[in-house]
């Protein structure tokens, strides 16, 4: 078997072999250049742990299994339990809920357990005051990132580090960095056949990573909650409240009456009869406004209920044991492939490239 190299020279494997074999200390050279790099990488890299949690959503078409016998008895007291829905927020917006920067500033400032410095602070104050860059980060920083450090001197000195104001959110140009990272560490997976939500996150830290995972799981499913409930708690907060105030107005009406009632026990007088009546008609309409409210009040407890989302834990979050990042061993591996992948295409077409760069050059 040969091949053709250059200019109809051809050259069979054996040849070819042969002439790597001549090379041999040059590749094992370069094997050990990429192994020493791929050792340098793999020491100096930062560890990172990743965990998750799985969470099956309740199905929120039709109605929801929980009321159990509730639907019946309403239908008995009138009550009309015919479902509305609770909006229209779906699993797809589910991350970029986790990703919208109010989120993320919930997130990142709330205090979580840090095992490799045993200390409770919030993953801001980490990234920002104890996160240290690996070699080859700070090599980065201090090369392609020199212009951006150098611009960061040179920003006017009124940027507020971070500031809130009439709704507006503000952060410094180093803030913003750390805010970003931080989103890159979140993830949320929907499956779009089973609609069962992974839940995960990367930090540097396994009790981190795992309290992570825990106050993600619980933030999102509140706020997932809290939105596809609201109308329904703000209709039951109207009803309740006019359902107090209806209580009230009945009680009162019915003091009234009876107050009447007891001045005018021996009195037969026509005025006394027809306020008497006057009286006992108001108590009757402010009772019927009150039972009305009542029902209403039930209708509205019952719908909340109905709307609101209920999530089963299908994988719990467990504090991971080994790190996410590539392990050294599987680093000297690649080294290896890529050194002697990278050392053999040198030595092969390193002599058709200089015969053709001479050629060119001497035309």
């Amino acid at each position: 078997m040969s091949r053709e190299i250059s200019g109809g020279e051809k050259i069979s494997v054996i040849d070819l072999a042969a002439h790597l074999w001549s090379k041999k200390w040059f590749l094992v050279k370069v094997i050990i250049a990429f192994c020493l790099s791929g050792l340098f990488i793999g020491f100096t890299s930062k560890a990172e742990y990743t965990t998750y949690s799985k969470l099956m959503p309740e199905s929120q078409d039709g109605f929801s299994p929980e009321l159990g016998g509730l639907g019946g008895l309403a239908g008995l007291a009138g009550i009309n339990l015919k479902n509305q829905g609770g909006g229209s927020l779906t699993p797809e917006i589910y991350p970029e809920i986790v990703k919208s920067t109010p989120f993320i500033d919930d997130l990142i400032n709330s205090p979580i357990y840090f095992e490799n410095i045993d200390s409770v602070i919030s993953s801001y104050e980490y990234f920002k005051e104890l996160d240290k860059p690996s070699i080859l980060g700070m090599i980065a920083d201090y090369t392609f990132g020199l212009p951006g450090k150098i611009n960061i001197l040179f920003q006017s000195a009124k940027e507020d580090e971070m500031s809130k104001t009439n709704q507006l959110i503000r952060f410094s140009k180093d803030d913003w960095k750390i805010y970003e990272k931080y989103a890159e560490r979140l993830s949320v997976t929907v499956d779009p056949e089973t609609g069962n939500i992974t839940i995960s996150s990367k930090m540097p830290d396994a009790m981190a990573a795992a309290m992570t995972v825990e106050m993600l799981v619980t933030k999102l499913t509140t706020q997932i909650i809290q939105y596809k409930t609201e109308k329904s708690q703000l209709n039951l907060k109207f009803i309740k409240n006019s359902f107090e105030e209806a209580k009230i107005e009945y009680e009162t009406k019915q003091r009234e009456l009876a107050l009447f009632s007891d001045r005018n026990k021996n009195i037969t007088s026509s005025t006394a009869s027809i306020e008497f009546e006057r009286l006992q008609n108001q108590v009757n309409i402010s009772f019927e406004v009150y039972k009305g409210l009542a029902t209403q009040l039930e209708q509205a407890k019952i719908k909340v209920k109905e709307e609101t989302p209920a999530f089963t834990i299908l994988e719990p979050t467990k504090v991971p044991v080994e790190k996410s990042n590539m392990r050294k061993l599987y680093v000297i591996i690649i080294s290896i492939i890529a050194g002697i992948a990278i050392g053999a295409i040198y030595v092969i077409f390193k002599a058709p490239f200089l015969s053709l760069i001479k050629e060119i050059t001497n035309k």
